[in-house]
């Protein structure tokens, strides 16, 4: 009889029960299901929210277009016999009246154009995107508001320069038009802006009345076919007159168009460093 102790007998391998490739997975990585519950959650509350990356950079990249109906058919209105005017807004944008004004203007269905201070405009960047994107132009007003033909070459230049620098970070273009502050011109002037400058040939007078009712009244005594109108959008008074003065010049028979538009409408041909003050047919 041997002395060595009997050794076990050893037990058959039994076989792993069959797992498919992703059940071994889900074992071996289960950081994998959690990630992946995430990324769906993830997605799902985008989807809700409607935050796509396409969307999120600008603001006003959802804002409904006014349908402006009536200077979309301009040269129909202008060939009819109609009359054309062209309201303009210098000084802004302000954060307290500008929103109020483009309220107005999306009801009424009006376009018009802004002459915007580069200073404001830095300040406001959101309001000049949503003027342009409802059909407005968008003017240079300068950058800090200066008389331009009290202050030096230099000045002059950099002022301008600084403006369009401004409205070309914001909108992606610089400027087509110019207002020069107080309608002051010189040579320096005409050599500086590099568009052409748009001045108005009806005074509202809004900034010395501030009483809607004169402003209203004055706009009425002096607008003519092609007028180009002066008004301020930093004025409460301002903006309250403009639903009267929209109704009252529409009545009359005059139509609302940009700058554009009304040039195209007179078939003019502008230069750069030249000023008009109207459009007259």
């Amino acid at each position: 009889m041997s002395t060595y102790a009997k050794l076990p007998s050893k037990k058959p391998k039994q076989k792993a029960p069959h797992r498919s490739f992703f059940r071994r997975l889900d074992i071996r990585f289960p950081w994998l299901k959690l990630a992946a519950v995430i990324l769906i959650g993830i997605f799902a509350i985008m989807d809700l929210l409607d935050l796509t990356i396409s969307k999120i950079g600008d603001p006003y990249d959802k804002i409904k277009i006014a349908p402006m109906s009536h200077h979309v058919r301009a040269t129909e209105r202008y060939f009819n016999g109609r009359m054309l005017v062209a309201l303009t807004f210098d000084d802004g944008p302000s954060a307290e009246t500008t929103p109020i004004l483009l309220d107005i203007l999306f009801q009424k269905d009006v376009p018009a154009t802004f002459f915007m201070l580069g200073s404001m405009a830095r300040k406001n960047p959101d309001l000049v995107r949503r003027a342009e994107k409802e059909g407005h132009n968008i003017g240079s007003h300068t950058m800090y508001h200066q008389n331009l033909v009290r202050i030096s070459a230099k000045a002059t230049q950099n002022d301008i320069s600084e403006a369009k620098t401004v409205f070309n970070e914001i909108l992606g273009h610089q400027p087509t038009y110019t207002r020069p502050p107080y309608g002051n011109i010189n040579n320096t002037v005409r050599s500086s802006v590099g568009t052409p400058m748009i001045l108005w040939s009806v005074d509202s007078l809004d900034w010395q009345s501030k009483n809607v009712d004169a402003i209203v009244a004055t706009i009425m005594e002096q607008v003519h076919d092609g007028a180009i109108i002066l008004m301020h959008d930093i004025y409460p008074t301002s903006v309250e007159a403009v639903p009267i003065i929209i109704n009252k010049l529409r009545d009359a028979g005059y139509e609302f168009v940009n700058i554009s538009e009304l040039v195209k409408m007179r078939s003019i041909n502008l230069s750069p460093g030249t000023a008009y003050y109207n459009f007259r047919p």
